[in-house]
């Protein structure tokens, strides 16, 4: 077994969810299977950790998912500093996720893919025409739980995961009344939600929200 000083990836992924940072390296980090194990080991613990908090009935820990999170993070970031690979080998290396995508694989992958938008954001920074934003961005569209409060127009999402559990879609409604994603708490799918979450307090909290409210009163 590989030892966990010797395993990078492992140290990547614990450094991104222990202290908000991403450790790269001056060389491209590839893993073993072995290693793939231990990370898997690592982030079932992280979401024991937080499923603590989580509404209701949470969906089980799916470490396939887990571990297609991190490394899409974590070679995500890597390439932006080390872009020796063809935009043939980008889709490669940045490859779709292989089974079905449900709650249970959606918050698993969440432990890590949380942090995409920002390595996406400083994707367009770095080069704004490069191909490596858009494939990025496609990937939080995809899995748009991660990437709550990035994308401000009206993208088109898959919804069945979300409405099919409840702790999953109270989940969604917490992030994006938290982020104040006022595209998102007026989207037909979550607006009911939203507003039973923020109930009385809509105005207090959110104005923007009651001014919503308002101009649909005054439109019907």
């Amino acid at each position: 077994m590989t030892p966990a000083s010797n395993n990078h990836f492992l140290q990547i992924v614990r450094h991104l969810r222990e202290q908000e940072e991403m450790l790269i390296y001056d060389r491209f980090i590839s893993t073993t299977r072995t290693e793939e194990e231990a990370l898997g080991d690592f982030l079932r613990e992280e979401h024991k950790k937080e499923i603590v908090g989580y509404p209701g009935s949470p969906p089980p820990f799916e470490q396939e998912a887990a571990i297609w999170g991190a490394k899409i993070v974590v070679t995500a970031a890597q390439l932006l500093l080390s872009r020796d690979q063809s935009n043939k080998d980008l889709g490669q290396l940045l490859a779709d996720y292989p089974a079905a995508i449900d709650a249970a694989a959606i918050l698993s992958a969440d432990l890590c893919l949380r942090c995409l938008p920002d390595v996406v954001a400083k994707a367009r920074e770095i080069n704004p025409d490069d191909v490596l934003a858009p494939m990025l961005e496609d990937i939080l569209k995809t899995w748009h739980y991660s990437g709550i409060g990035y994308f401000k127009g009206e993208e088109v999402f898959e919804w069945a995961p979300v409405v099919a559990n409840d702790c999953l879609r109270r989940m969604y409604v917490d992030r994006v009344i938290a982020r104040r994603v006022a595209v998102l708490a007026n989207s037909p799918v979550l607006r009911s939600d939203v507003r039973a979450a923020l109930g009385d307090h809509t105005g207090f909290f959110w104005k923007e929200l009651q001014q919503y409210d308002e101009s649909d009163r005054e439109t019907q």
